[in-house]
């Protein structure tokens, strides 16, 4: 099982937003929660970022990250820096959100590398972890963007940039925006927009003020367009998303799920996504949405999964 690699040297790292992991313990909820451990299994990542562990206080969030990671076969524990023991990848959130990171058994996380954002930072979290993946040390981290608040995400946009400055860095966020990075046309030579503006023929419905930006023609119509501000912070500030460093094939990883209300209305979303750090880039290799009946079944989001090879990796 698992996704094809490029090279033996290939490392496969995913984010993944499960959707309300853990929050229902009833039969369905435990019937989902499978579906959500055999799309991690049929995926087979080396590293995993994951979004929206449901737990109430942090002592059951850790606990249910440790459950997570036994049944698909991943370390969550950080080595304390001094002392005994290790602390859970995981940071809680203020709305009862957590974000995590998981490994596979080979990888080991550098001591005392464990940074957790949370409250004070984020409407989430961000978790990083500094992994030695093969001799080379490389921090991967766990991040869910804001809901709301354009203009509150392009601010904590700016922090998370400011947070992951300086050592070559993966992150793999539930970003809840578009993408502003930019792709050479091959025709013109032209800078242009990976991204496709996904509202550009929808009619306005409420829940686009939470994306767009918009204006009025001189009959008073409502025109909108999607928010690319705070997709356009990262970029500007030097994290890149490897599905536009890649120029892979556009495919949405929202609007497949019945609970979506963008999907609802046709709106389909790439809002998931790993970005990168510029010494990271040259080690790209191949990208992933994996969009089988069982990942849309398990969650209303789709798994996405870039393949690097660490030893291509720029230094700090």
């Amino acid at each position: 099982m698992g996704l094809p690699r490029t090279s033996a040297d290939g490392v496969l790292f995913t984010t993944y937003n499960t959707l309300n992991l853990f929050a229902a313990d009833d039969a369905a909820g435990r019937e989902r929660y499978q579906q959500v451990v055999e799309s991690i299994l049929s995926v087979g990542p080396d590293i995993l970022a994951v979004q929206e562990i449901r737990a109430e206080t942090g002592p059951v969030a850790y606990a249910r990250l440790r459950r997570l990671a036994d049944d698909v076969g991943l370390r969550c524990g950080v080595p304390r820096a001094e002392g005994p023991g290790d602390q859970p990848a995981l940071a809680l959130g203020a709305h009862g959100y957590h974000c995590a990171l998981l490994w596979r058994e080979d990888i080991e996380p550098v001591p005392g590398s464990l940074r957790c954002h949370g409250a004070g930072y984020f409407w989430h979290s961000l978790a990083s972890v500094t992994l030695d993946v093969g001799g080379v040390l490389l921090r991967h981290a766990a991040h869910h963007a804001s809901p709301f608040g354009r203009r509150l995400r392009a601010d904590q946009n700016e922090m998370l940039v400011a947070l992951l400055a300086g050592a070559p860095t993966l992150v793999g966020a539930d970003w809840n925006t578009e993408c502003a990075d930019r792709v050479r046309d091959e025709r013109t030579g032209d800078l242009v927009p990976y991204e496709p503006d996904p509202y550009a023929k929808v009619e306005w419905f409420d829940q686009m003020i939470y994306q767009c930006e918009w204006e009025y023609d001189e009959q008073g119509r409502r025109q909108a367009r999607a928010d690319r501000g705070p997709g356009d912070v990262l970029w500007a500030g030097g994290l890149y998303d490897a599905a536009a460093a890649l120029n892979a094939p556009w495919q949405a990883t929202v609007g497949h799920h019945p609970d979506d209300g963008y999907g609802a209305r046709g709106v389909s979303r790439r809002i998931d996504g790993i970005r990168v750090t510029r010494q990271v880039l040259g080690a790209l290799r191949a990208y992933h949405v994996t969009g089988t009946e069982l990942t849309r079944q398990a969650s209303d989001h789709l798994p996405v999964t870039v393949e690097y090879v660490p030893a291509a990796a720029g230094p700090q």
